[in-house]
Parts: C-alpha cells; structure tokens; sequence
C-alpha cells in the first residue's frame, strides 16, 4: 500500500461523520436510557458523564444529553451520520472547565426518531431544550451537520448562546441540488444497497473514493447501517438549507471557525471561509494535520482550541 493510500485509508476509519467511532454506541443506547438521571437534577461530578432526558421545544421528542464537569455549560452537537459517543474523549479534555453536555441529535437511534418532514426548525427546538435545561445559556459547539444545526440555534435563539465554535459546517453543500442526492440514497436503501448509500454520501460530502468506504464499512460490520435513518434525515433538511453566505451575516455572535488542513476544499473549506467572510466576529483557527473528524482523530487539537476560545468570554 503506498503512502497516500495508507493516509485515505487511515482518514476512512475516521470518517466523513465519525462514522466507524460512532458505532460502539448502537448497542449501547437501551443501557443509556435506563441509568438516565431524572430531568432538573444537579450538575454531574467532573469526569463523571450523566445521562438525561429532555422534551425538545419543537415537538416534545424525547432528546437524550450526557453531560460532565463543572462550570458553565458547553453543549457539542454531534455530525451527521453518527451520535455523541464519538465526541465523549473531546468532552473529557474539557471538564476541567466546563460543564460539558454531548447532545444526541434526533434519528439517530439514541434520542427520538420522527419521521418526515424534517426540518432545521425542530433541531433549533432540541437544542433549546438542553441549553435551558443546562442553564439556560451556554456555549456551543456544533461539527459538520451539528455546525449547521448550531449555525440555525445562533441565528433564531441566539439570546442562548454566549460564544460560537464551528467545525467545517457544510454550508455550500446543501440546498436544492441535494435533491437528488437524497432520491439515490433513498433508491439505493429501498434496493437494500446500503453500501453503496453510504459511498455516495461519503463521496459527495467529502470526496472519499469507493474503495475507503468500503475499507471503513467492513471493519465495522453491520452495525453501520443503523445510522442510515439519521443520515437520510440530515440530506432531507440539506435540500432546504439557505446556502447563502450573506443570509447568515446578522449572526453576531463571537464565532470560532475550526478547519482541518487536509479537508476537502468543498464543501467543507470553501463553506467556513464563505462564512469568515460575513461573520463579522468571527477568527478561523487551523488544524494541522487533520481533516474533517479532528474530535476523533486528534481530540487534543480540537480541545486546544475550544478551550481558551470559550474561557475566554
């Protein structure tokens, strides 16, 4: 194996959404209701996660958080097509600090499932629960998918937010060409294809060629393809995304914008510098080495960012 495909390999196990770290969770999401902590109870120790439930704000869906440490709350919003278990070494560097609470986004198999129409809306709704639930203010950090659902919280309930950190939001991925992306990935499931689903999104989302992905999906097994559901509903909410940069210029808020240095330059580094261009207090810090799954691959990296950004409100 040469070098270069030694490295799309290593990228692959990482994954264009956590993929492969995501999925030791699957299994584990009955235990993780049933030693939930009953809703309004007090901040958990540091280094001790907790788990809880909350209503979402949009709908009343049934939201899981996983939350430990001391201080004020930082609430991460995990990507598309994993849930928070990939994100919980990332919390870990930061409970010295923070009150820090891993979301479970919606369809992804921990929290409630809702079918279609999906919307950002109700996300914006989800979110709001945890944070009030939390405190009632925070600091956000959303990755990928959970950079746009944090993109949506700063603009429609930004009185929740004291300070912004984005991961690579896919802006310029989104809106209607989406579209029919969506209709092959839902043609490709209905044929009982979900390796090739899970290529086409990897491909178009990151540019990863056929034979990563299908490296990545067989070390994993079948246990994979649980997360289908929540990816389907994050390309249903991609095809209404405002993919125009200037349309998120009245976000005020001070915005961290991470990049890694070997990510794909669309729609992922030409998104975050779309958006450095019209958030008016917004900085861009780089990660060297890294591409779209840092908080896997280089956690440390992604926590000496965040850290001094958020202690510094």
């Amino acid at each position: 194996m040469d070098m270069m495909t030694s490295e799309l390999s290593r990228r692959s196990m990482l994954g264009l959404f956590s993929l492969a770290a995501a999925l030791p969770l699957a299994g584990c999401a009955g235990s993780a209701r049933a030693g939930a902590a009953a809703p309004g109870t007090s901040a958990p120790e540091a280094g001790a996660w907790q788990t809880r439930h909350v209503a979402s704000k949009t709908d009343g869906l049934d939201i899981v958080l996983h939350e430990a440490g001391r201080g004020k709350p930082l609430v991460i919003v995990h990507g598309g097509g994993s849930n928070a278990e990939p994100y919980r070494r990332l919390g870990d560097m930061l409970t010295a600090h923070f009150r820090v609470v891993r979301v479970e986004r919606r369809n992804y198999g921990v929290s409630g499932t809702r079918a279609s129409p999906i919307t950002w809306e109700q996300e914006v709704g989800d979110v709001g629960a945890v944070i009030e639930a939390v405190g009632g203010r925070c600091h956000l950090f959303g990755h990928s998918a959970g950079a746009l659902v944090s993109l949506h919280v700063a603009r429609r309930r930004p009185e929740l937010v004291d300070r912004l950190a984005l991961y690579e939001p896919p802006l310029l991925g989104g809106g209607p060409g989406v579209v029919a992306v969506k209709a092959k990935f839902d043609a490709l499931i209905a044929e009982g294809r979900k390796d090739e689903a899970l290529i086409l999104i990897y491909g178009h989302f990151v540019g990863l060629p056929e034979d990563v992905v299908r490296a990545s999906i067989g070390t994993r097994g079948p246990d994979v393809y649980g997360l289908l559901p929540g990816a389907s509903a994050d390309l249903e909410a991609l095809t209404t995304l405002d993919t125009d940069p200037a349309d998120w210029a009245g976000i005020k808020l001070e915005t961290l914008l991470l990049v890694g240095e070997k990510s794909a330059a669309h729609p992922l580094l030409d998104s975050s510098a779309a958006l450095a261009k019209v958030l008016a207090n917004s900085r861009t810090v780089t990660l060297p080495g890294q591409a779209h799954s840092a908080q896997v691959s280089a956690p440390d990296l992604v926590a000496a960012a965040i850290d001094p950004w958020f202690r510094a409100s």
